[in-house]
């Protein structure tokens, strides 16, 4: 069949070259497009790594702040709502009480009853902390490492300090400070 101008019904029109140039498109990429999305994207990755590793770092030393100092008012709170002496100490590798004074190696909370600053067999353990992942040290300005709170929530050895050092890093970037009171403050060493 035919058009009256002679032209048949069903062929389709001429394509431009700009189309001829999209419907070659729409197959794939072409080599050097490949590549050089390869290569931004290289270029993107180098400069989102490194900061990406800074982020991760800073949310490790987030979230040991944040389980320590938690555990500095689960102590003080339960030593006053007992009335009865807590401690909470810097723990050694078979679960004891450690001597000396790096809170990295995980940490103790217990009731002490017996006031010995020791955990006995048969005192009530009531939060025993693993070693925070990304934390090189968490060092207390004085040996051991121990917070022992009175039955109404001070401390009995005074105001003391704990440095957090992130794994990688030369010196701390954060302090937690526990005043006389058994309150815990934050601060940015940086």
């Amino acid at each position: 069949m035919t058009h009256p101008d002679g032209a048949p019904l069903f062929a389709h029109p001429p394509m431009a070259g700009a189309q001829r140039r999209c419907a070659r498109a729409a197959h794939g990429l072409t080599l050097v497009e490949l590549l050089t999305a390869i290569a931004l994207l290289a270029v993107l990755l180098g400069i989102g790594v490194p900061s990406f590793a800074s982020l991760l770092q800073r949310w490790r030393v987030d979230a040991a702040v944040e389980s320590l100092t938690a555990d500095i008012r689960l102590a003080r709170s339960t030593a006053t709502r007992t009335s009865r002496p807590v401690v909470m100490c810097a723990r050694a590798s078979d679960g004891t009480c450690s001597a000396g004074n790096d809170w990295s190696t995980g940490w103790l909370v217990f009731s002490d009853p017996n006031d010995d600053l020791v955990f006995d067999k048969g005192e009530p353990l009531i939060v025993e902390r693993q070693a925070p992942p990304g934390i090189a040290a968490m060092v207390n300005e004085s040996k051991p490492a121990r917070l022992a709170f009175r039955a109404n929530g001070t401390l009995q050895s005074g105001r003391t300090s704990v440095a957090i050092r992130p794994g990688q890093a030369a010196r701390a970037s954060t302090a937690v400070t526990i005043n006389a009171m058994g309150r815990a403050r934050v601060q940015t060493l940086d």
